[in-house]
């Protein structure tokens, strides 16, 4: 045989193994049902999330210092201590207001005596009615002189204003203190206020008595319960937001005036239809979803609303109790046939940076 048959020969085989295996080469297989995790159609609680950015405030709040300038005797309070409202916290020196206050009662004293006996004299008729009334007066102006030596030594004495905690002491004892000379802070913490601003939209949403939630950097995780006391009779002009002051309660005595917390502000509260965010397909500008009919997926649209973590919420479009493809849309179209590999397992944990990998 001439080798210049020998492909042909070659062509021919093959053709005729193909008819053999009964004509694969020109016969369409139907494609196998896609496997898909599904999930139904539920309801949930939802609402509206505003965020702000409030501070703490001490429910009362001074910078104790002396009315006057004098030295510092001493001092009656440690760092951070609890004091009542009239508790002495320093005692400046008084020695020259105590020795007057004493010359100014004993002339009271003596001017007290002298208008008794005048009056006895007066109704006697042995003394003129003018005699009577300058001791008077002069009995009155050593009141007046007695009342202004007890108000200067009064100065003298520094009491807490009201019940709450002191901070730290910055003067000692021996010092000389003067108007302004800060000597502690007080501050009353219980409960602590909290302002913090929001558009001047949320007005309506908001009023004494609103229960709020605050978070702290300081207390990861933990979340504390405000309830709101006042709104602003002003909004600012040019922010257009109003400032708000919940109350937090603080009996434990964590929270500090200055501290940043994060507000909560829950709104438009309402039970709606809810479905994983991964389940929807965009289609264009239409949003829709693969709905399982007796192993059959159809995409329907739908209308979407708010979102919340790895869930959105539905206003059109679907009906609670009906199943949806959640885990391998992109391998589905319209009409698909599919197999029910398992269900919707949640939603994939936020990213953590400070996790440790694991691999």
């Amino acid at each position: 045989m001439s080798f210049k048959y020998f492909p042909l020969l070659l062509g021919l085989t093959f053709i005729t193994g193909c008819d053999e295996k009964g004509g694969g080469s020109t016969t369409t297989t139907a494609s196998p049902p896609v496997p898909v995790r599904v999930t139904a159609v539920e309801k949930r609680e939802l609402f509206d999330e505003t965020v702000a950015i409030g501070t703490l405030r001490s429910q009362e709040s001074v910078d104790v210092s002396s009315n006057v300038t004098d030295r510092v005797e001493s001092l009656h309070f440690d760092d951070g201590q609890e004091v009542k409202k009239g508790q002495l916290l320093a005692q400046l020196a008084s020695d020259e207001e105590t020795a007057a206050i004493k010359m100014v009662d004993a002339e009271l004293a003596e001017e007290r005596r002298e208008v008794a006996r005048l009056e006895v004299l007066a109704e006697r008729d042995a003394i003129a009615g003018v005699t009577l009334d300058e001791r008077r007066t002069r009995s009155e102006i050593a009141i007046a002189s007695l009342a202004r030596m007890q108000a200067m030594l009064d100065d003298r004495r520094i009491v807490a204003p009201f019940d709450g905690i002191v901070g730290l002491r910055r003067i000692s004892p021996g010092a000389m203190a003067e108007p302004g000379t800060i000597i502690t802070t007080i501050d009353q913490i219980d409960p602590m206020k909290l302002d913090f601003q929001v558009p001047e939209v949320f007005l309506t949403e908001l009023s004494a008595g609103t229960k709020l939630q605050a978070n702290s950097a300081a207390f990861d995780g933990e979340t504390f319960a405000a309830t709101v006391s006042t709104i602003d009779t002003r909004i600012d002009p040019v922010t257009r937001s109003v400032t708000v002051r919940a109350l937090i309660p603080n009996s434990e005595k964590r929270l500090r005036p200055g501290m940043l917390l994060t507000v909560k502000l829950k709104r438009n509260q309402r039970t709606t239809l809810v479905i994983p965010e991964r389940a929807v397909v965009s289609v264009g500008s239409n949003q829709s979803v693969y709905l399982l009919n007796d192993g059959i997926v159809n995409l329907v649209e739908i209308k979407l609303g708010s979102r919340i973590p790895g869930y959105v919420e539905i206003t059109d479009g679907l009906v609670e109790g009906r199943q949806i493809v959640t885990d391998g849309v992109l391998s589905l179209e319209d009409g698909a046939k599919v197999t029910v590999a398992g269900s919707f397992e949640g939603v994939t944990p936020a990213f953590d940076p400070t996790a440790t990998p694991t691999f």
